[in-house]
């Protein structure tokens, strides 16, 4: 139950909780609107009485800051004097900066006995009359209903403070109009609340006598039920509308009917459909599996799941925007749509992830024919607009029942052949495989794993020698890291880089190479082996993070090694990612005496006009063209074009990847400078790699001629 007051309320006719509604907002809102009119007219008053009082005690200081500065109290008083004319004005004074009333003047109005300087005897000490100052600046905050407003305010000559002003003035002004103001807004209010009451009492009038008259109405239609009784509309506004609503009451009501069904049917479409491409969601494609698979397995049948995930999609969105992006997947989606039978069901998973299912597939070479169609279907551009897009999608395959008998299972297993699939170069599709899936776990074990290697100290360094062509002389080492797994063992880089630059982890152990190497190569100088310089690969991220060179530098500054013993090795596609800001980093590097080498030349395709803007010393060629290029004419001419080009841009020449004397015959042939490769060394550890530290030739063992010229070993054409 309510309180009293509330059922009163509750209980009043209608024309009465109008009035009172009315009657009501119209008092707030007057009481609210006078309250803010007076409290902003208080503020504008008292602001306009301060500005006042802080414009003479400016005037004041401006005035008599030479007086007090040359000691002039005569010159001081005739400032002031001016202030008789102002009758707000109570009293000023000008007191030294050292405790001295160097001048004032009272109004004969003022009442002495409440003015803290004039309570002081004529005598008064400096420090009396300092602490009079004090206290009056305490009181300025104070009310200005008092009748008396105050300022304090300090003379500065050249910062240097040299007096203060005091000033007291009389707010009479300011009380009479505010007493006027309060007055005036009384009687608006008063006016208003009148008016306000004659205007609700015609105002719920003419909302209550319809509402009223619609009431006997529906009595009537209630004590006869003559549903054919109407009432008579009396005007065209919401009470009008309300008598519609009347009238039209049964139709409304099948009305209202259908609209539900097309509602329900509306929510079903989006519990159940992707709202983008109009394919089933995970929801309705999670079901429809489901009942297959229930089906499949009663009658001993073969399903596919494909799962397919669109090559680099993110840069669709990134360079051509979101909305092209959806556009393309829209275009996507028709084109699946056109390869899978009545029978089949294809699905937009999220993103750019789409999953296809097929029923009676047989085998796993069929399952192969229907992936094979939808890879296929990539093939032909997306006109998307005025823009034409070429894209290309990794593809996952598994079956049912051999590679999962579930939902969850098989789109698992088809998420890791898609994966797979990504990681043999995309734009192809895999069939689902139990040691992938065992390679997932791996994978997911090793991750596990990383995140402690480091504290632990898992991860050794061993380093492999290059070497000079025509000395046949060691002329730096590459530090290649290593992981001691303790249940694994000994780890290449290729099972454990890219899970550390998935996981974010590379930048970390990138440092921590950078750390090591140079310690090891400072250590090498302090043993007073001859100098080495010592290569570390530097992980893209870095670049990406765009603390390239914080990292080096922080390593240099641990190890105080000598910068011109230290190489840094980046990847072409680094140099191509931000090439401003690459550019600019990789030449303060050498200008500390780093050296610069791109790895892995050859592989992004850099162009002549675009690698002679970057600073590098040293362009090493990749391994692959290297090991082929004895079998293919087209890897020769590759390693042929990029010496020539290296040459041309005075860069230093590196061969990967060197196992044999044909390798190297070619290489001396064709002027390359440096080798690298199992030929020479394979890596070894710290201890180990010193054997090459001395001025022996290194080539000697494999019939190499140290001592002529590139030029003047047998070409590849005339061999």
């Amino acid at each position: 139950m309510g309180r009293p007051g509330e059922n009163y309320i509750r209980n009043l006719p209608l024309q009465r909780k109008l009035m009172v509604i009315i009657m009501l907002c119209c008092g707030v809102t007057l009481m609210a609107a006078s309250l803010f009119f007076v409290a902003r007219e208080v503020k504008v008053l008292y602001r306009a009485q301060q500005e006042d009082l802080l414009s003479f005690a400016d005037m004041i200081g401006k005035n008599v800051a030479s007086a007090l500065v040359f000691n002039d109290p005569a010159s001081a008083q005739e400032t002031i004097r001016p202030l008789i004319v102002k009758k707000s004005i109570l009293a000023a004074y000008v007191v030294s900066r050292d405790g001295h009333l160097f001048a004032r003047h009272v109004a004969p109005q003022a009442d002495v006995g409440s003015l803290a300087l004039e309570k002081l005897p004529r005598e008064a000490a400096p420090a009396e009359i300092l602490k009079a100052v004090d206290r009056i600046r305490e009181e300025v905050r104070g009310s200005i209903l008092t009748g008396r407003a105050s300022l304090v305010k300090p003379i500065y000559v050249d910062s240097d403070q040299v007096g203060t002003v005091v000033i007291h003035a009389s707010t009479t002004g300011f009380l009479n109009s505010l007493r006027w103001t309060v007055l005036a807004t009384l009687l608006f209010m008063t006016v208003a609340f009148v008016a306000a009451y004659i205007f609700s009492a015609w105002l719920q009038q003419m909302v209550s006598a319809p509402l009223l008259k619609l009431l006997a109405v529906m009595k009537e239609v209630s004590g006869s039920k003559n549903f054919a009784i109407r009432a008579q509309r009396p005007s065209s506004d919401e009470i009008g509308l309300l008598y519609d609503g009347f009238n039209e009451m049964l139709c409304e009501i099948e009305e209202r009917n259908q609209i539900l069904r097309q509602r329900q049917a509306h929510l079903q479409q989006l519990a159940h459909y992707d709202p983008l491409t109009r394919l089933p969601n995970r929801t309705l494609f999670y079901d429809r599996l489901a009942q297959a698979l229930f089906h499949a397995d009663r009658a001993k049948e073969v399903i596919a799941v494909i799962f397919i995930d669109l090559d680099h999609f993110k840069d669709v969105n990134d360079t051509l925007g979101h909305r092209t992006g959806d556009l393309l997947l829209v275009e996507v989606a028709n084109r699946l749509s056109t390869v899978v039978r009545s029978c089949d069901t294809v699905a937009r998973l999220g993103g750019d992830e789409f999953t296809v299912f097929a029923q009676n597939i047989d085998c796993a070479h069929n399952a192969s024919i229907v992936a094979e169609k939808l890879h296929c279907l990539f093939a032909a551009p997306f006109r998307l607009g005025a823009s034409e897009i070429y894209v290309t999608a990794s593809i996952g395959i598994t079956l049912f029942p051999n590679d999962g008998k579930t939902v969850d299972e098989l789109l698992m297993n088809a998420d890791i052949a898609m994966y797979h699939a990504k990681s043999c170069g995309k734009n192809v599709f895999k069939l689902f495989d139990k040691r992938m899936n065992e390679h997932a776990s791996e994978r997911v074990t090793l991750i596990s794993d990383l995140r402690s290697a480091i504290e632990r100290e898992e991860f050794a360094l061993q380093y492999q020698p290059k070497v000079d062509l025509l000395s046949g002389k060691v002329t730096s080492v590459e530090a290649l890291v290593r992981w001691m797994h303790p249940r694994l063992g000994l780890l290449a880089p290729d099972r454990f880089i890219r899970l550390t630059e998935e996981s974010g982890m590379i930048v970390e152990l990138t440092d921590w190479v950078l750390r090591s190497a140079c310690l090891q190569a400072k250590a090498w100088r302090e043993a007073g082996l001859p100098p080495v310089r010592v290569a570390v690969n530097i992980s893209p991220y870095h670049f990406q993070r765009q603390d390239v060179k914080r990292s080096v530098c922080s390593a240099l500054a641990a190890t105080a090694l000598d910068p011109s013993l230290l190489e840094v090795e980046i990847t072409e596609s680094a140099l191509m990612q931000n090439d401003e800001y690459t550019c600019r980093v990789l030449g303060e590097l050498r200008e500390m005496g780093i050296t610069v080498s791109v790895d892995d030349f050859g592989t992004g395709y850099s162009s002549l006009s675009y690698l002679h803007r970057f600073p590098i010393n040293t362009l090493k060629i990749d391994r692959t063209f290297i090991l082929n290029m004895m079998k293919s004419s087209e890897d020769q001419a590759i390693v042929t074009a990029i010496i020539a080009m290296a040459k041309s841009l005075k860069m230093q020449i590196v061969a990967e990847g060197v196992e044999t004397v044909d390798q190297l015959e070619m290489l001396k042939g064709e002027g390359c400078h440096q080798i690298q490769g199992f030929l020479v060394s394979r890596p070894v550890n710290a201890e180990h790699v010193t054997q090459f530290f001395n001025d022996d030739n290194h080539l000697r063992q494999h019939g190499s001629n140290p001592a002529g010229p590139p030029g003047a070993f047998p070409s590849a054409a005339t061999r």
